[in-house]
């Protein structure tokens, strides 16, 4: 029962990395997805 703050500490941080690997990857997909409207916009030219 001593180790359960390490425990919570433990899933928190894991919970908040995984969040923000989350939040980043879906910040790269969007600028990927303009890249490639763009993209296709120019080839259309």
């Amino acid at each position: 029962m001593e180790n359960l703050g390490y425990l919570f500490a433990g899933y928190t941080i894991f919970w908040l990395l995984l969040t923000v690997y989350v939040v980043v990857i879906n910040r790269q997909q969007k600028n990927i997805e303009q890249e490639i409207v763009a993209l296709k916009e120019e080839l259309k030219k």
